[in-house]
């Protein structure tokens, strides 16, 4: 693991092209984080995605949670990243602000 210090609005790059930058840290030591990344890439919570692999397990061994789905349909994935407008909560619970 790579372990690194920032401040207030310092950012660091991965792979050369997701940007995550410090956007605000709290008293309480919560950090805000911002992440700019190509909409292709799939943004999660780390405790979100156990329960996202095992949708998409259930759903490749033909178990998926709703009895009445189609078995035959393409296997569920992931939502995509959607832009969120300021000052609505986002999928990570923060918001958006101006």
């Amino acid at each position: 693991m790579l372990v690194l210090t920032r401040r207030l609005n310092e950012s660091i790059v991965i792979n050369g092209d997701i940007v995550v930058t410090v956007l605000e840290v709290g008293r309480n030591g919560q950090v805000r984080l911002g992440i700019e990344a190509p909409r292709n890439y799939q943004i999660y919570r780390r405790e979100l995605w156990p329960e996202i692999e095992q949708e998409n397990r259930n759903a490749l061994a033909g178990t998926a949670t709703d009895p009445a789905a189609d078995t035959n349909a393409a296997p569920p994935v992931a939502p995509e990243k959607h832009h969120t407008p300021k000052d609505e909560p986002t999928p990570t619970g923060g918001s958006h602000k101006a």
